[in-house]
């Protein structure tokens, strides 16, 4: 992985435009480079190939009077500069941009290379979705941690731990400043009379849970991430409520914050 040195002056344009603050945090991917070790000594061989391939034609031609002699000679030669051709188109194709994103006081800036720089303000975040995916070959096993930004304009961008350098932090800083200005908004939106959906649960001061199934403040227990499920606990019940999946979960720590802070009023209340 690279590293992440300075972004692009664009970034700070565009965090400066919209008053976004101190930058806290910055990460960069790290492109796959054009695999110069395969495509040289494929040129090499196609080079050589095809030099005796035409050698082979003009002697022919020359002694034979008939060149096609040398014909599957000359579609053999052709073999390694139609893989080369292959090679290059197919990293063209799947070639990934350089992109820079960075986290501010105020919100985030995300820039691809070659292509226009966006800045959101937190309030123009609409979720932040952590997924983590543990992947296992034989008895060695890897979690790979990604953090899925959604806009409220569509655009939508991923930071992951095997594509950017110091993922980790960068995650849990921009996790941590979000949550806390989108708590104090959210709340406001509930004392106003909104439900609020994470996902297929929805919150309003009354209570929680889905469509289909719903509880009221004064009757959980707690709610707690445990083995990879958001947990709804009623009282007097020794198993979960309710369960929910919590990878894809929008805004988990916002929501945890919120219930705690419903549950506890209404145990008061």
């Amino acid at each position: 992985m690279r590293d992440v040195g300075e972004a692009p002056r664009s970034v700070h344009d565009a965090a400066q435009e919209l008053g976004l603050g101190v930058r806290k945090g910055l990460v960069a991917n790290s492109p796959r480079s054009l695999p110069w070790a395969p495509l040289i000594g494929l040129t090499l061989v196609s080079v050589l190939l095809l030099t005796v391939a035409v050698t082979f034609a003009v002697n022919d031609q020359r002694t034979e009077g008939a060149w096609y002699y040398s014909l599957p000679l000359l579609i053999l030669a052709m073999v390694p500069p139609a893989v080369l051709v292959w090679l290059l188109v197919a990293w063209s194709h799947g070639r990934d941009h350089q992109r820079w994103i960075a986290w501010y006081e105020g919100g985030v800036v995300y820039h691809a290379e070659g292509f226009e720089t966006h800045a959101f303000p937190w309030a123009q975040i609409d979720s932040l979705v952590r997924h983590d995916v543990k992947v296992t070959n034989g008895v060695v096993s890897a979690t790979t941690r990604k953090l899925h930004v959604r806009a409220t304009d569509g655009l939508s961008f991923t930071v992951s731990d095997d594509e950017y350098a110091g993922m980790a932090p960068f995650a849990e800083g921009l996790t941590d400043m979000f949550s806390r200005v989108r708590v104090a908004e959210d709340a406001a939106r509930l004392e106003a009379g909104a439900c609020l959906w994470f996902g297929v649960l929805g919150m309003t001061l009354g209570g929680v849970g889905r469509e289909d199934k719903r509880i009221g403040w004064d009757e959980v227990e707690r709610i707690d991430v445990k083995h990879g499920d958001v947990r709804i606990h009623r009282r007097g019940q020794l198993t979960a409520w309710l369960k929910v999946p919590a990878p894809g979960f929008p805004n988990l720590v916002v929501f945890l914050n919120l219930a705690d802070a419903l549950r506890r009023s209404a145990s008061t209340g």
